[in-house]
């Protein structure tokens, strides 16, 4: 009797296990709502984000950088997001030289505003370059 418990308390754990490995391996479902970025409001970002550092008085860029829950378990910019940006009305610019970095700025443009968004650690930067 002792073995049927022990047997099937295993089996409750690895199928625990399995289950929770499964649900992580998912985007999280921050990246399925957006709204407009704070120095740029034509430009998505998670809703959930949230601000945590805002710089808008440097003379050559303004940036914001946003903590998104989950982020810190992703090596890359999620594809619904890439998708919800071009959704948005925002063309990716390609840089070849750019794509070798380990966490490569990409950058979209819209009529005549550029942005520049980064994965850095657990932060989503949003740049934008100021005009001359």
């Amino acid at each position: 009797m002792k073995r049927k418990v022990m047997s099937f308390a295993f089996c409750l754990f690895c199928t625990s296990l399995l289950l929770l490995t499964g649900c992580s391996s998912e985007e999280p479902s921050s990246w399925a709502v957006y709204d407009g970025a704070t120095i740029e409001e034509s430009f998505p970002v998670p809703k959930e984000a949230s601000k945590t550092e805002v710089t808008a008085d440097n003379t050559k860029m303004s940036y914001i950088r946003y903590s998104v829950p989950g982020l810190d378990s992703l090596d890359q910019i999620p594809e619904a997001y890439l998708d919800a940006i071009k959704a948005w009305g925002w063309t990716e610019k390609t840089d070849q030289e750019n794509l070798e970095e380990p966490n490569p700025i990409l950058i979209f443009a819209k009529g005549g505003t550029t942005v520049h968004l980064s994965l850095e650690g657990s932060y989503l930067t949003v740049l934008v370059p100021k005009e001359n």
